[in-house]
């Protein structure tokens, strides 16, 4: 969805939430679901949710919070919360490297 830029040596995410954000909306409009359920610790997506909750209030979003994450203003727009801790992010990483079907390497960064 997104595109990074290396920026001074970092990655910084590009266009993310705003796809995010519209893809939240297209799946209600279209009527594909009735929940969602988004991992972000972003205010960027208070406005999205804003939005869905007011053209859609039947239907349901849950925000799951990443690793050492909290967001009240993200929480408050919310229908129900969730944590990740460690031991379930360790439990679902894929191996490193990870090799895709077309025999492509792709290998984790240093700090994961």
């Amino acid at each position: 969805m997104g595109r990074f830029k290396d920026v001074g040596g970092r990655h910084e995410e590009k266009e993310t939430d705003v796809a995010i954000a519209c893809k939240l909306l297209e799946l209600f409009f279209l009527k594909k679901c009735d929940t969602i359920v988004l991992m972000s610790g972003d205010t960027d997506m208070v406005p999205a949710l804003k939005t869905s909750k007011r053209l859609f209030p039947k239907k349901k979003i849950y925000i799951i919070f990443p690793y050492k994450r909290k967001n009240v203003e993200l929480a408050n727009y919310a229908d129900g919360t969730f944590k990740i801790n460690c031991k379930t992010i360790l439990k679902h990483q894929l191996s490193n490297p990870h090799l895709t079907k077309n025999g492509l390497r792709i290998y984790k960064p240093q700090p994961w």
